[in-house]
C-alpha cells in the first residue's frame, strides 16, 4: 500500500509585533497550556523534551505517553519570519499508517501592531479512503495548531500583565 501525502495549514492574526510573536513560538511539545479534549483522546500527551531548536541542525526529542518518540531536525530558520522542521524520527501512535514528514511555523507582519501565525504539517497517510481520513487528519492538526497558537497568545497576555504591573512600596 503506497502513501498519499497531505498538507495542513493552520492561519491566526494575533495582536501584538511580529517580534513579540516570534519569542513566543513553539512547538506542540512546548505548550504550557492543557490540551482539548480531541487532543488528548487522539494524540499521546507529550510528556518529556530534550536537545533544541535555536540554530540549523539542532535536534529536539520528545518522548509520549504512549512510550514513542518524535524527533525533529531544524532545517532553516530566519529570524523573526519562519522556522523550518523535517522529522526525522518517530514512533508515535498512527506512525505506520501516517508519516510525519515536517512543516514551519511562519510569522508575518501585518501592518498596525498585529501579525499573522502560520502552521504548516506535511505527512503520509496509507488511510483510505484518502478524502475521509485526510479530513480526519486535518481537524487533529489544526486543532493541535490552533493550541500552540493559542499558547502562544496566552504567554503574550502574561508578558503584557506583568510589563503593565505597577510595584507598590510600603
Amino acid at each position: 500500500m503506497s502513501y498519499s501525502p497531505g498538507k495542513v495549514v493552520t492561519e491566526a492574526t494575533i495582536e501584538c509585533e511580529r517580534r513579540d510573536a516570534w519569542n513566543k513560538v513553539c512547538f506542540y511539545e512546548h505548550i504550557s497550556i492543557r490540551p482539548s479534549l480531541l487532543l488528548r483522546l487522539v494524540l499521546p500527551v507529550p510528556e518529556k523534551t530534550s536537545g533544541r531548536y535555536e540554530r540549523v541542525g539542532d535536534i529536539s526529542r520528545c518522548c509520549y505517553s504512549d512510550g514513542g518518540y518524535l524527533t525533529k531536525r531544524i532545517r532553516k530558520i530566519v529570524e523573526n519570519e519562519c522556522i523550518e522542521f523535517g522529522i526525522v524520527e518517530q514512533s508515535i501512535r498512527f506512525h505506520r499508517t501516517v508519516r510525519l514528514l515536517g512543516g514551519c511555523i511562519e510569522v508575518e507582519d501585518a501592518g498596525s501592531g498585529r501579525c499573522i501565525v502560520r502552521m504548516t504539517t506535511n505527512y503520509k497517510t496509507k488511510l483510505k479512503p484518502v478524502r475521509l481520513f485526510r479530513w480526519a487528519i486535518a481537524k487533529v492538526v489544526k486543532a493541535m495548531h490552533s493550541i500552540v497558537i493559542e499558547d502562544m497568545q496566552v504567554c503574550l497576555a502574561g508578558d503584557r500583565y506583568e510589563s503593565n504591573t505597577v510595584q507598590l512600596q510600603v
